[in-house]
């Protein structure tokens, strides 16, 4: 038996729910953030009332939420949620030899891998508490691929943009490595009109979304501007590229390029940054385009340093939005992308002040301005701002709630919520999570959820199968076994200085 999905759920209603007596981090004016004690009422998908005493409706699920933090929840404007098999591959992997094991991994993962990959990595954010997610789905290895990623997305609850991505795909490896020729099959386009015409991503109210990801511009103009066209035609409103200056040798900027070809408008989120100038901030805040700054995965890959709180780069914060890129090379948690964000900015301005002998009463940027980067910010990026990214009447109900009372958050917690949140917490103190107003994660445990399954012909559908976290790990478990029987060290060594040369680049051995 399976049902129809519409808006990314199945059909059915919604028990209204009371968060009770909880400290809400509410935003104001200029994004400020104000802790109240309230109560939030719940009815169906969305915030339907916040006072200081709701009386409970006949039949309402009460959630106690005495000693505890109730934040928007949080969201994720770069990631590539595939990864969870990869786990353990990077965590001392540069640029280079990250991208070789990619590759690599699209040689051996199938489609039907691809369902529990992205089901892992969606409940991984869930249980940190983050409830949207822009994924960046670079592995479109076959026509397969994106929708069974797809399913494992729908399943899992989360609020997602998939952003069905064109890749390169490896045709041969003896002799020698080499990439399939056409870098735009017919079957690229076609698949993405057929996912973008189905249920449930047909629908504007879906929790999960078609986005589209794009990171070929070598092409020849007129087949950049025709992509463009076609995603934009099918109701695409977010169009996501890596930006990593000179990542392909001598190329030109990428913010200059898209207004060159009258492509920078609303919807373009451009991920890292890295080598950013002041002219490209600007190019992008004339555009009202976001940047999703991924600082530990920018650090530890030598694409650095994140452009978060940059002095160097006016208007900056503006446009500015966390990711967290690969978990497979770093914690899930958003909340550790704020803090690493807001630590660098701070360590960079540091260095002025040990050369000046200046010291100063104040620092530049505080833990709320890192908290909005994750929240509001990203909500912003994605164009989502009037449904999430705060607490508010009539928003979705995405919400974190925190453990004030854990060992990590006694007393900041009752001082300054956001600087508990920020500092101090862990994912252990993501106590309850919920998406859409469904309970995704319920005392520090991930719920189980319901399967997905896409039909050519009727979309996608959920299914009567329960799925427990024990069984999606083991799917990853066996996943990463075989990933690392048929990726020998030689042949990663062959992609990656094969993959050098196509971006202009010599056979490296260097460390950073």
């Amino acid at each position: 038996m399976s049902s129809l999905l519409r808006g990314g759920t199945a059909v059915r209603n919604k028990a209204s729910k009371l968060l009770r007596g909880g400290t809400v981090l509410v935003h104001g004016e200029r994004d400020h953030v104000s802790p109240q004690l309230a109560d939030i009422l719940i009815e169906g998908d969305r915030i339907s009332k916040i006072d200081a005493s709701i009386p409970v409706p006949a039949g309402c699920h009460v959630i106690d939420c005495t000693d505890k933090v109730i934040s928007p929840g949080f969201v994720d404007t770069h990631r590539h949620i595939w990864q969870s098999p990869l786990k353990g591959f990077f965590g001392d992997t540069a640029l280079f030899p990250y991208l070789a094991i990619v590759i690599a991994a699209g040689m051996e993962l199938k489609a039907e891998d691809m369902f529990w990959a992205n089901l892992a990595g969606s409940l991984e954010s869930i249980d940190a508490g983050t409830t949207t997610t822009l994924d960046h789905a670079h592995m479109n290895w076959s026509k397969d691929h994106s929708p069974s990623a797809i399913a494992g997305t729908i399943s899992s609850g989360i609020r997602s943009i998939f952003g069905y991505t064109p890749v390169s795909i490896v045709a041969s490896t003896k002799p020698k490595i080499e990439f399939s020729p056409e870098p735009l099959p017919s079957w690229i386009m076609a698949i993405f009109e057929q996912l973008a015409t189905s249920q449930p991503l047909n629908d504007s109210g879906s929790r999960v979304q078609l986005g589209f990801g794009f990171d070929f511009y070598h092409l020849p103009k007129d087949v950049v501007l025709g992509v463009f066209q076609k995603v934009k035609s099918l109701g695409t409103r977010i169009i996501t590229s890596h930006f990593i200056q000179n990542f392909v040798k001598d190329s030109e900027r990428l913010p200059s390029l898209l207004k060159s070809y009258d492509l920078l408008q609303k919807g373009i989120v451009l991920s890292h940054g890295g080598g950013a100038n002041s002219e490209d901030v600007k190019l992008l805040s004339d555009a009202n385009c976001f940047i999703s700054a991924t600082p530990n995965t920018e650090l530890a890959m030598a694409v650095g340093p994140p452009v978060c709180f940059r002095k160097d780069l006016p208007g900056i914060d503006r446009v500015c939005s966390l990711g967290v890129d690969c978990h497979s090379a770093t914690s899930s948690s958003m909340v550790n992308e704020m803090r690493m964000a807001l630590q660098t900015a701070r360590g960079i301005e540091s260095e002025a002040h040990i050369q000046s002998g200046i010291w100063p009463r104040e620092v530049t940027h505080t833990t709320s301005h890192a908290f909005n980067l994750g929240t509001i910010q990203g909500a912003r990026a994605l164009r989502m701002e009037h449904d999430i990214g705060s607490i508010e009447v009539g928003k979705k109900a995405d919400l974190v709630i925190f453990d004030a009372l854990s060992p990590a958050m006694i007393g900041v917690a009752q001082r300054d919520p956001v600087m508990a949140i920020v500092l101090h917490s862990t994912i252990r103190d993501v106590n309850t999570v919920l998406v859409d107003g469904e309970v995704r994660k319920e005392n520090g445990k991930l719920r189980p959820v319901k399967g997905t399954e896409w039909n050519e012909n009727s979309g996608f559908s959920e299914t009567d199968q329960d799925i427990h976290w024990q069984e999606v790990a083991d799917r990853i478990l066996a996943m990463q076994k075989r990933l690392v029987s048929k990726t020998p060290r030689p042949l990663l060594l062959q992609i990656e200085d094969h993959v050098r040369e196509v971006f202009g680049h010599k056979p490296s051995t260097s460390k950073i």
